[in-house]
C-alpha cells in the first residue's frame, strides 16, 4: 500500500514538474519571439526618458537569451508557483518597429501588467487583440507613438490603472470606444489620456465615470461640449486635470463638502461665472490652477480655508 502511494505521488509531481516546464519553455519563447518583432534605437526612448520623464532608460531586453530561464529577464515577473508570465515592464527599452497584431505577446494570457510606455511602435494602430488580456489590471501604453485605439481596449475589465497619453493628438479615439472604455471600467483608479484626439467626441461621454476613479488626466485632448458637471461628486477622485481644452465648457464650479481633490487643474477652458463659495469645501487641495478659463468676479474669502494649498494659479 505504502509503495502504490508512493508511486502515486511521484506521478503526479513528475507530472506538476512537466507542466511547470512546459508552461515556462512556452512562455519564455513567447517572449523572444516578441523581442525580435522590433529593432533597438536607442532614440526611441532616450530623450523622452532620460531628459522629460527623468527616467533611465536601456534596452531590457538584451538580457533575454534563448536557453535561460525568462524569469529571472530584466522586466519580467513570473508566478513562481507555475511558471506564467504575470508581468513585464519593457518600459524606455528603446523597441522601435511596428506593432504586430499577431505578436506573440498575445500568447501570455496570464498577464496582469504590462507597461510598454515610452518606445516607438512607428504610429501603428493598438492590435485589437490586446482585448484578450482578460486579466490586466495594470497596462501603460503612454508616449508609444501609436496611432489609434481600438474598441477591444474597453473588454479589459480588470483594469485599476491605464495611460494611454501620447504626443500631440497623435493617437486617436473614437465615441464609440470611449464610451465603452467609460462604461466598463468599473474598477479603474487611474485614468491618462493626456494629448489624446477628442475631437470627434463629446465631453458628456464621461458621464458615467466609475465612482472608483482616483486620478483623471485629459489634458490637451481637444474636447468638445460640456463637461459633466458630477465630476466632482466622485468620492475618490484626488486629481483631475483637464487644462488645454479650448472648446470645453464647464457649469458653475461647485464643490460638496465630502471632497477629497488635491489637485485641480482647468486652464486654457471656459468655465461660466466666478469662483463659488463651495472652494472653501475642498480642504484637501494642494495644488489649484484654473488660469486663462475667462473667469469673472471676485475672489472668495473662503479661497483661505484651503490651508494645504502650496501652489495657486489664477
Amino acid at each position: 500500500m505504502a509503495s502504490y502511494l508512493f508511486l502515486s505521488l511521484f506521478l503526479f509531481f513528475l507530472h506538476l514538474y512537466a507542466s511547470f516546464s512546459s508552461s515556462g519553455s512556452h512562455s519564455c519563447s513567447s517572449l523572444i519571439q516578441f523581442k525580435d518583432s522590433f529593432s533597438i534605437r536607442e532614440d526611441a526612448s532616450f530623450d523622452h526618458c532620460d531628459y522629460f520623464a527623468g527616467l533611465k532608460s536601456y534596452p531590457k531586453t538584451n538580457s533575454w537569451k534563448e536557453g535561460t530561464d525568462c524569469c529571472s529577464w530584466d522586466g519580467v515577473t513570473c508566478d513562481h508557483l507555475n511558471a506564467h508570465v504575470i508581468a513585464l515592464d519593457l518600459s524606455c527599452s528603446w523597441l522601435y518597429g511596428n506593432f504586430p497584431s499577431n505578436t506573440t505577446l498575445f500568447l501570455l494570457p496570464h498577464l496582469q501588467k504590462l507597461n510598454l510606455a515610452y518606445n516607438d511602435f512607428n504610429f501603428s494602430k493598438i492590435p485589437s487583440e490586446f482585448g484578450r488580456f482578460t486579466s490586466l489590471f495594470y497596462l501603460n501604453l503612454s508616449n508609444t507613438w501609436f496611432s489609434e485605439v481600438p474598441s477591444q481596449v474597453s473588454h479589459l475589465s480588470k483594469l485599476v490603472s491605464l495611460d494611454l497619453s501620447g504626443f500631440d493628438e497623435l493617437l486617436t479615439i473614437d465615441k464609440y470606444a470611449l464610451e465603452g472604455l467609460v462604461h466598463n471600467l468599473t474598477e479603474v483608479r487611474r485614468l491618462f489620456l493626456d494629448e489624446m484626439d477628442m475631437s470627434s467626441v463629446n465631453a458628456h461621454v464621461f458621464m458615467n465615470l466609475s465612482s472608483s476613479l482616483r486620478s483623471l488626466s485629459l489634458v490637451g485632448c481637444d474636447l468638445q461640449g460640456k463637461f459633466p458637471k458630477n465630476i466632482f461628486d466622485l468620492p475618490n477622485l484626488n486629481l483631475l486635470n483637464l487644462g488645454g481644452n479650448q472648446n470645453l465648457n464647464l457649469d458653475p464650479l461647485k464643490f460638496n463638502r465630502s471632497s477629497n481633490l488635491e489637485q485641480l487643474i482647468i486652464s486654457d477652458a471656459n468655465i461660466c461665472g466666478g469662483l463659488p463659495d463651495s472652494m472653501g469645501n475642498l480642504v484637501s487641495l494642494k495644488f489649484l490652477v484654473l488660469s486663462h478659463s475667462n473667469l469673472s468676479g471676485l475672489v472668495p474669502r473662503s479661497l483661505g480655508n484651503l490651508l494645504k494649498l502650496t501652489h495657486l494659479d489664477l
